[in-house]
């Protein structure tokens, strides 16, 4: 018999504005029901030089200061310059435009900013295993609106994560209750997105929600029609929507993705304790500055064996349910492979431009964050694979 559960609504979700044109249609009316007056955006320099910006820019309709400082993985002190510029802007309201690393380094300038710290030295990480159990603090919340680009989808987590290249470790850091975060998935800035970002980021949204999926010990009844319809809308429009395509089909796959970062109840318990891609893409990140979701195309599959016989029976009732052809010992192995195969994603790590002698630090990174996701030997053999 299963323990009791508990749902709780998550914290810091405002509201989710979703639909071509939104951003142009209703940034400027979501700032001002919001009262902010001295917005600071947030983003990439890439992003800063793309056709983005300047439709942010205009449909703001008010005068806004641009920190383009934001680096893939959130470098540490990307947040620390950041919440310096928001303080010296005097901003009242933050505007992440781009993808997961633009989100969380705008989350942790929030914070920052918020609970009246100069540097991220001054907070406290939190564990990987325990993300949705993190310290609150009472704090006035801080509002952020996240334009996302990309489908990586950070903008739903109530946490963010930097990459401390001292350590090669990325750690997971809470946003204490007090960003209260306003997401608009609109398919006309996502149609600007590079199409080995927009599929690679895919893929990063298909792994988390086959996670979501196969780790659950038994049938979810919120959860797993969901997330079902999710995958199976994933895998289908995901290799349609590339460069060139309508905007109205990249919004169909923010759609997806947002369906499965809806919070739901969870009934049962894990059958598996730890994600092996999802701990991959982390520490590969970490050590070796891969992309998330570049690194999600090589990891998956590999998660799908490592986890096999622990999920074997959820893998069939999903490929079930899709009407997906199945194999025996790996029942989603087919499918992910084909999916991968019509992305032309990368498959291997060696393709990443990795080196072998990185492995050992890899595995490190990845039993630091999950050490419950087997032993030494055995985490290293798995990695060895994906070369």
């Amino acid at each position: 018999m299963s323990p009791p559960s508990a749902y709780r609504n998550q914290q810091g979700l405002r509201a989710v504005i979703s639909g071509v044109g939104c951003v142009r249609e209703r940034l400027a009316e979501e700032l001002d029901v919001l009262s902010i007056r001295r917005p600071l955006i947030v983003c990439g320099a890439n992003l800063a030089r793309s056709p983005v910006l300047e439709v942010v820019r205009r449909a703001l309709g008010r005068p806004v200061v641009v920190f383009d400082g934001s680096r893939p993985h959130t470098p540490v002190e990307t947040v620390d310059r950041g919440a310096a510029e928001a303080r010296a802007a005097r901003a009242d309201g933050l505007i992440a435009v781009g993808g997961s690393s633009a989100v969380d380094c705008a989350k942790g300038v929030a914070v920052l900013v918020a609970s009246g710290r100069e540097s991220v030295a001054e907070l406290t990480p939190i564990s990987f295993e325990r993300l949705f159990e993190e310290p609150r603090e009472t704090h006035p919340r801080f509002p952020l609106l996240a334009v996302t680009t990309t489908l990586s989808f950070a903008e739903f987590l109530p946490f963010w994560a930097v990459r401390r290249g001292d350590l090669l470790r990325k750690l997971p850091y809470s946003d204490l209750d007090c960003v209260e975060r306003t997401v608009f998935l609109d398919g006309e800035l996502a149609a600007h997105t590079p199409q080995d970002v927009w599929f690679e980021t895919g893929v990063k949204a298909l792994d988390d929600a086959l996670s979501a999926y196969c780790r659950s010990a038994a049938p979810e009844p919120f959860l797993d029609p969901v997330l079902t319809n999710a995958i199976g809308q994933l895998v289908e429009w995901l290799p349609a929507s590339g460069t060139g395509g309508p905007a109205s089909l990249r919004q169909q796959v923010l759609t997806a993705c947002w369906m499965t970062k809806f919070t739901l109840p969870r009934l049962g318990a894990f059958a598996v304790p730890a994600w092996f891609s999802t701990t991959a893409r982390h520490s590969l990140g970490a050590v070796c500055a891969v992309p998330h979701g570049a690194a999600s195309c090589v990891a998956l599959p590999h998660a799908l064996r490592y986890h096999a016989a622990a999920t074997r029976s959820r893998q069939a009732a999903l490929a079930s349910a899709l009407g997906w052809k199945t194999s025996d010992e790996v029942p989603l192995e087919r499918a992910v492979d084909e999916l991968l195969d019509r992305l032309r994603t990368p498959r291997r790590l060696r393709d990443l431009g990795i080196d072998r002698k990185a492995l050992a630090e890899v595995v490190s990174a990845m039993l630091s964050e999950s050490p419950k996701l087997g032993s030494e030997e055995t985490v290293l053999r798995a990695c060895e694979e994906m070369f």
